[in-house]
């Protein structure tokens, strides 16, 4: 059997100018260009390789020698067939539930993602929550009743509406006519976090992809409304509670500087795969530039659409600033807090320990809290820290 007949090939959406192709094996995607997919489709037509190559040259009117033809299969095809492992998106991932169990669950949801409905359940989510939040006396007041009931009440409701947020990612692949993964748990920066892997809506137009990272909040909306049309017939302070972890929730996947739902939406509505890479990819070239260095390969900047173009200039300008602010400030902001007020805290917990009295839950909160953000910080050190330093040890028994 010809091996490269197991290569497929779809249309990428993107806003290059040139159009661009997608190529997938084996759960693999590559982003190539017309002439590599010629190519491919005179190795996957033909019964050995010698044979597609006399043809691609031929058709290329002698652009190219068989010598080059075959460099350029060694170089861009080849290496699609190399097993290659996993790329992980986070320092560490588990999948909970595979495909299979998820499968139940989102080929009973697929119907909700008609377009006029969903307008319809986003407005009606809106203006309840703009309600919320305009007319609700104290909004933000919180009395002394929170107690670990409420804290592992608020947990578990936590989780279930995430997992449905997970279902709606794959229940509009499915939608969509593209098969989903599982859904798992990863550690994104330090950031605990419920995926679903959705690597096959690159197959998908831009618009239908939009759709997918908005599918996860646009399952949760259900929820929201229901919690909100609860509150307006109670005011009980729990649901107050319970919306405003969602907002916060909503306000966190939707933000574009993280590689949550609001990362890849900012990425298809810009038409730019790999958006972290290619605001990166740009200082990178403007540096430089600026230092009148070789440029090497043109920026992916310079080959879209001046429309897009400018958008993924704000956003590479602002992605960094941010991240940057969130490295530089944030992080150690909280270790130096940590360290000035954590054993504060302790003795206190030490001395309610001691006299044999039962500490005040905001104390056991806080404590809790700032241990669980500086272990995940640690681990987050551990795992970008670990690979610089192997690498180190390799390159330095390379040139010993």
């Amino acid at each position: 059997m010809n091996k490269y007949s197991a290569i497929s090939i779809h249309p990428l959406a993107s806003s290059v100018q040139r159009e661009r192709i997608l190529l997938s094996y084996q759960g693999q995607y590559y982003e190539a260009n017309q002439s590599i997919v010629e190519l491919v489709k005179e190795l996957q037509f033909h019964e050995t390789e010698e044979e597609a190559i006399a043809a691609y040259t031929k058709k290329k009117a002698g652009k190219y020698t068989p010598e080059q033809v075959r460099l350029i299969i060694d170089k861009f095809i080849t290496p699609l067939f190399t097993p290659k492992p996993p790329k992980r998106s986070f320092l560490y991932e588990k999948e909970l539930f595979s495909a299979a169990a998820v499968d139940r669950f989102s080929d009973a949801f697929r119907f909700l993602f008609n377009r006029w409905y969903m307008l319809a359940v986003f407005l009606v989510a809106a203006a309840l929550d703009a309600w919320f939040f305009l007319r609700t006396p104290d909004l933000l007041l919180f009395n002394n009743k929170v107690n670990i009931y409420l804290v592992v009440g608020l947990f578990v409701f936590m989780l279930a509406s995430s997992f449905f947020h997970e279902l709606g990612h794959a229940s509009a692949c499915k939608h969509f006519g593209v098969r989903h993964g599982g859904i798992g748990f990863g550690l994104y920066l330090n950031f605990p976090v419920l995926y679903t892997d959705v690597t096959e809506v690159w197959k998908l137009d831009r618009t239908q992809r939009c759709v997918v990272n908005l599918a996860g909040v646009y399952f949760q909306s259900y929820w929201l409304i229901i919690l909100l049309v609860a509150f307006l017939m109670t005011g009980n302070d729990i649901v107050r509670y319970l919306i405003l972890v969602m907002n916060l929730g909503f306000v966190m996947t939707l933000n574009p500087f993280f590689k949550f739902d609001g990362y890849w939406l900012a990425s298809d509505l810009l038409g730019v795969p790999n958006l972290r890479q290619r605001s990166l990819e740009l200082l990178g070239y403007v540096w430089k530039k600026l230092w009148k260095r070789p440029e090497g390969k043109r920026p992916y900047l310079l080959q879209i659409r001046p429309l897009e173009r400018y958008g993924l200039l704000v956003y590479s300008v602002t992605v960094n600033l941010f991240m940057g602010f969130y490295f530089v400030y944030v992080i150690p902001t909280f270790l130096y807090r940590f360290v000035q007020t954590f054993p504060d805290a302790v003795n206190e917990l030490i001395l309610y320990l001691s006299n044999r009295m039962m500490p005040p839950f905001a104390l056991l909160r806080n404590i809790g809290m700032q241990l669980v953000f500086l272990g995940l910080i640690g681990y987050l050190v551990y795992r970008s820290v670990i690979p610089l330093v192997r690498r180190y040890g390799r390159n330095k028994i390379q040139r010993g």
